[in-house]
């Protein structure tokens, strides 16, 4: 049986190296290995604090407060300004740092699909480089 035409085996090669970095590509990014910045931490908990320290909004600084949690009273930074000391007010606490609970964003952009678009298109890129390198 004859071939009606043949394909160079350097076709073949590149052809095979870059559905290679392509399905590397797409197995990283559904491993979760591109999205480290694009996680979110665990969802915030809403309490009612109490401004411990509070900051006019013409100075710099985070105001302190303090909430009650299962071991006892904690404190944390409040990036707010303008509240008084004694003030009850709805918090989000994460971590060190709390947002006011009106204040939080509601959702947030997951880059991860971005990514993984970006990183095929710079292998095709790059794959596209070498070639016209090697051909030299």
């Amino acid at each position: 049986m004859r071939v009606p035409f043949a394909i160079p085996a350097t076709v073949v090669t590149w052809a095979v190296v870059s559905a290679f970095s392509i399905v590397l590509a797409l197995v990283l990014a559904m491993l979760g290995a591109l999205g480290h910045w694009s996680g979110g931490s665990s969802s915030p908990t809403t309490v009612s604090a109490t401004v411990v320290t509070g900051v006019s909004c013409d100075q710099s600084g985070l105001e302190r407060i303090s909430y009650p949690t299962s071991d006892g009273k904690r404190e944390a930074s409040l990036d707010a300004c303008g509240h008084q000391v004694g003030e009850t007010v709805d918090v989000a606490v994460g971590g060190d740092t709390a947002h006011l609970a009106q204040a939080t964003a509601g959702a947030s952009f997951d880059a991860r699909p971005f990514a993984v678009v970006l990183l095929v298109f710079a292998g095709i890129a790059g794959a596209g480089y070498l070639h016209l390198i090697r051909r030299r």
